[in-house]
């Protein structure tokens, strides 16, 4: 019996664990109730020649946006990996969508112009699809179908779906040869091993932002933005200001709870919705081109910040990099 609930804790923990791992990495920039102006402005999807030294050395950005674009991006890989390798031992296995996990935050993309003209800055599209998600939803989640699934093999059977899931957990005896992984390991090690370093740099990297942001050079440039966006008809003081509004906005939208599912309360406020949603693309482009102005200053910038960051915690990098 001790076996049986063993091998249930284990499911349970690698079903759970990357969504909980994502959400401890980007904390509140996912949830717009802690709105930061300070992390949310961002410099995401304009191209430049600049490399960002964080990115190359760590694999993950130091602007809150493009890092959340980046996890999601990458857990998708793993979750394809993860996919396939229990199918080609022989199981099904059910994952959570990466975006998901960022039900309550808006969208985010590659932030590119393409991405801007579809999607605006994420916010009502990602209303919009959680509203109708909700209304759709008729499954159960991935954890509760992947342990019902077990449930239903046999014993033989949940002995082999435990060792593809987690590998051998023991080595042979008298040998020197490592367990062999299962494929939670070979699929999901990376991604949570960069989580876990984004953990444990969080303050740092909130700071970064935050000097960054209050730096006379980067509050020039939201003038400049400012200016710009008043040329093209919108009035902000900076990129915050714009996403402020649309959230606003957004909570004039009547909403009504029918069987405990929330759906927008009439056609009046469907209308309103969808104007809402062409309002924040148009005038997302128009913030999207009054940046490319300073696109390659500010990325300078960024690089200049994340370069002392990685002089100021090289020891601590490698401690935490290096094999336990």
């Amino acid at each position: 019996m001790g076996v049986t609930y063993a091998r249930e804790m284990v499911r349970y923990f690698v079903a759970s664990i990357v969504v909980a791992v994502l959400l401890t990495a980007c904390g509140s920039d996912a949830a717009p109730e802690t709105f930061n102006p300070i992390e949310a402005t961002s410099d995401l999807g304009v191209e430049t020649a600049v490399a960002f030294p964080l990115e190359v050395e760590l694999g993950f950005a130091s602007e809150p946006e493009r890092r959340r674009y980046q996890l999601i991006s990458r857990q998708r890989l793993a979750d394809e990996a993860m996919l396939q390798c229990m199918e080609q031992a022989g199981f099904l296995y059910a994952v959570r969508p990466a975006e998901e996990a960022f039900r309550s935050g808006a969208f985010v993309g590659d932030g590119s112009r393409a991405w801007t003209q579809i999607n605006g800055l994420g916010i009502t599209v990602s209303f919009i699809d959680a509203v109708v998600s909700e209304a759709a939803r008729e499954t159960a989640d991935a954890v509760a179908t992947n342990l019902d699934y077990v449930a239903s093999l046999t014993p033989e059977q949940q002995v082999d779906y435990d060792r593809a899931l987690v590998g051998d957990l023991r080595a042979p005896t008298n040998t020197s040869i490592e367990p062999a992984p299962g494929c939670w390991e070979q699929s999901y090690n990376d991604i949570v091993a960069s989580v876990a370093l984004i953990d444990a740099f969080a303050p740092e990297l909130s700071s970064l932002n935050s000097r960054l942001n209050a730096d006379p050079r980067v509050i020039r440039f939201q003038q400049d933005w400012s200016a710009c966006m008043n040329t093209a008809g919108y009035s902000y003081v900076n990129e915050a200001a714009l996403s402020d509004d649309v959230y606003a906005r957004l909570l004039d939208i009547e909403l009504v709870a029918t069987n405990g599912v929330t759906q927008v309360a009439s056609p009046d406020a469907l209308d309103a919705l969808a104007a809402l949603a062409a309002f924040e693309r148009d005038v997302a482009v128009a913030g999207f081109d009054c940046r490319l102005g300073f696109a390659d200053e500010l990325a300078q910038l960024r690089s200049d910040y994340e370069r002392e960051f990685l002089d100021d915690n090289r020891f601590r990098i490698a401690e935490l990099q290096s094999p336990s």
